[in-house]
């Protein structure tokens, strides 16, 4: 199935050559499943029912909030993994580094080599007019 893109302008204030706007493509008409949606494709490839599918993305929800919490980075297997990084405002001595220098907190997904490989695939198609 085609990934679909449109056009868009944007502004580019900083653009090397002098133009002021530029035209990129930006992934269009997406959808979205939420856990009673996967719950369901689950259940259909495999033996569990939806309701045990449903219990185990519920906890699963929580529980990796959780581990991140506990310096946890949490891989998995083919999919990817899961860690937290932190922005920081920089100082010039060693000393200065403190929590209090840490600004926020971001959770980062790094994806497999398979998953990755297999986004190399994706057949995108303009969106037309």
């Amino acid at each position: 199935m085609p990934v679909f893109y449109k056009v868009v302008k944007i502004k580019t204030p900083l653009s090397k050559d002098g133009k002021k706007e530029m035209y990129y493509p930006r992934v269009a008409s997406r959808k979205k499943e939420g856990i009673n949606d996967l719950a369901e494709r689950i259940s259909d490839v495999s033996s569990f029912n939806k309701g045990d599918v449903i219990g185990i993305l519920e906890v699963f929800t929580q529980l990796i909030p959780t581990l991140l919490k506990n310096n946890t980075s949490v891989e998995l297997g083919e999919l990817g993994t899961f860690s937290l990084h932190i922005s920081a405002e920089g100082v010039d001595e060693e000393e200065k580094v403190n929590r209090y220098r840490i600004k926020k907190s971001k959770i980062a997904f790094r994806p497999s080599n398979r998953l990755k490989n297999e986004l190399n695939t994706i057949d995108y198609r303009k969106i037309p007019k």
